[in-house]
């Protein structure tokens, strides 16, 4: 996957951020706009000139890639679901998975988004790029639209109707009723959700469309998707999906939405381990929110016991992590404490994974209408202005570009207890030092094994400088603030520059782990000249390798255990690959016993 880790994601419900264009407001059904913006199931008017129009105001905010709810076309007739008078304006009943929805275009001719390069998207992927920004795209695999009341979810193909959910005899969708066990794994991923037509991920004509389709955006310039409701379609399918994407634009970065997934969630980890995607990271959130917006008893605590859990990824630091979205009640819909958000947005912008913030999160937008609960979380982006919070943001945004130990580095509590945590990430002599406090009271803490250098080190959000001495210093936090120090270095330089990582090996307290090649570079097969690998998790270590003169060929390595009185090495062939000839890469391997 290409690697995001540096990037900061700005997710837009498009139809809620800005209306660029009020030409496309109306659909074909009159009743799905309101002009008044004040239901909030019916289309507000936000289109994709919109976002093209706010390119300066996102990338002011440090963001290098924006995250879109779908683009499809959606179903254009208004339905009614539990007494209420719905419309498509989230993106997530698709009816056509190869044109744009009417709403988000310039032109109607636009909506032949793959027959013209000219088109509205067209003009924002150039743009985007043009700035080095990446377009994610929110797509969906597991479903259609409603076939609900009067709706019979009909499916196109580029105009050409395909199927209709009453006459399929299940070529195209399962026809099992709706989940009914949510504990039952077999009814999560074969009944309908909430009413919308559930794809029968056997057939193959369902596969070759879906797998088509999205193939075409990638060729459109889409640079990474968000794949929704990856819980309720097997594992098998994903990765043959991944597999098929991967081969046709290589290093496509994915997540995917596992409702309430992480670390506690053992089916979610089994998915971002095995189906060649990452997740989004709720359990994350949820941690966070408790011990700022809720003010939990276990507070700091339970934040760093998630962390705590992170070898159970292959790759932590690739998960998605944020505070509030679509489905989710906002922070300061639970809690109208500025502060406090600003503390949860600004940890997980330096935490590892990668962050991503909700649009209006730097504006304090919030409706708390029935608890802030969707689709109240969805409000109107209402200001465009340059606030406090988001220079922040911007601030940490850069930090994390520069930073490898942001951006790879693992989280290593110093101090914690339910209302302070101070952290480091550190990486081949980078190191950020993060310490937060959550009371109302100013502190300081002595905290000892920090990984920055001696010498005065400045606040990068303002407050006092410390004073480090052999990994010791007193840090002082003021109330309901956070204090990052950083310590960059340059990674080495060479032809090749390639990020080696391990993952499935737990080491004891003074073990090292080392790799050993046939390249010079990883000592020729002689141990005493093997590579010391950093510590990332409790079974994931790493380290950033120059290629020169073995740039270009395949080599040959192993990875080893350094323990006192010997070592302990990888059985089996060991890892082949191939160094790229110029440029950098990243390789994962997993330990072999």
């Amino acid at each position: 996957m290409r690697d995001f880790r540096g990037d900061t994601i700005y997710f837009i419900v498009v139809d809620r951020f800005f209306d660029g264009n009020p030409n496309n407001n109306q659909g074909k059904d009159a009743r799905d706009f309101d002009a008044s913006r004040t239901n909030f199931w019916k289309y507000w008017g936000g289109d994709l000139r919109g976002v093209i129009d706010k390119l300066d105001y996102v990338q002011k905010l440090g963001a290098s890639a924006i995250w879109l709810t779908p683009v499809f076309d959606q179903i254009d007739e208004v339905i009614e679901v539990g007494g209420q008078q719905m419309s498509a304006y989230h993106g997530y009943w698709a009816k056509d998975f190869k044109r744009l929805d009417q709403h988000l275009v310039d032109r109607p001719e636009d909506v032949r988004v793959f027959s013209r390069k000219d088109t509205v998207f067209d003009e924002l992927v150039t743009s985007m790029h043009a700035r080095g920004m990446q377009l994610v795209l929110d797509i969906v695999c597991n479903h259609s639209n409603p076939h609900v009341g009067e709706a019979r979810c009909e499916l196109y193909d580029d105009g050409e109707l395909l199927c209709r959910y009453d006459e399929d005899n299940g070529a195209w969708f399962h026809h099992h009723g709706g989940v009914t066990d949510w504990n039952d794994l077999h009814q999560v991923q074969s009944r309908d959700l909430c009413g919308l037509a559930d794809f029968n991920e056997e057939s193959f004509a369902y596969r070759s469309y879906i797998k088509t389709s999205m193939k075409q955006w990638l060729d459109k310039g889409v640079d990474a998707f968000r794949v929704d409701t990856v819980k309720h379609m097997p594992i098998w399918f994903w990765q043959e999906f991944t597999g098929d994407m991967d081969v046709h634009k290589p290093d496509t970065f994915m997540f995917g939405e596992w409702f309430q997934g992480g670390v506690w969630d053992p089916a979610s980890v089994e998915f971002a381990n095995k189906s060649g995607m990452s997740i989004l990271d709720f359990a994350w959130r949820n941690s966070v929110v408790a011990a700022l917006a809720s003010r939990s008893l276990g507070g700091f605590k339970d934040v760093a016991a998630v962390v705590e859990q992170d070898h159970q990824f292959r790759d932590a630091t690739d998960l998605v992590t944020f505070i509030d979205n679509h489905d989710l009640p906002r922070f300061l819909s639970i809690s109208d404490d500025p502060a406090r958000f600003r503390l949860a947005l600004l940890m997980t912008m330096v935490a590892r994974g990668v962050p991503c913030i909700y649009y209006g999160n730097e504006q304090h937008l919030h409706c708390d209408t029935n608890g802030g609960n969707d689709p109240f979380n969805r409000p109107m982006m209402s200001s465009f202005e340059e606030t406090p919070l988001l220079r922040d943001l911007a601030k940490l945004a850069a930090l994390r570009k520069r930073s490898v130990a942001v951006q790879r580095g693992g989280m290593r509590t110093k101090w914690v207890d339910p209302d302070r945590w101070v952290f480091t990430r550190a990486y081949l002599g980078s190191c950020v030092a993060i310490a937060i406090n959550r009371t109302d009271q100013p502190c300081e803490l002595e905290v000892t094994g920090l990984e920055l250098a001696d010498g005065r080190h400045v606040d990068l959000l303002g407050g006092p400088d410390i004073e480090v001495r052999s990994g010791q210093a007193k840090l002082p936090i003021g109330p309901r603030a956070i204090a990052i120090y950083e310590q960059t270095r340059a990674l080495p330089e060479g032809r090749a520059v390639v990020e080696i990582q391990i993952h499935g090996i737990r080491t004891a307290h003074g073990e090292e782990v080392l790799v050993c090649g046939d390249a010079s570079e990883l000592g020729a097969w002689d141990l005493s000249r093997a590579v010391t690998l950093e510590w990332i998790d409790h079974e994931t270590w790493a380290t950033t390798i120059p290629f020169d003169s073995s740039a270009g060929r395949e080599i040959h390595y192993k990875f080893l255990v350094k323990r006192h009185g010997g070592s302990h090495r990888e059985t089996g062939p060991g890892h082949h690959r191939h160094v790229p000839a110029k440029g950098r890469d990243t390789w994962r391997d997993q330990w072999r016993s």
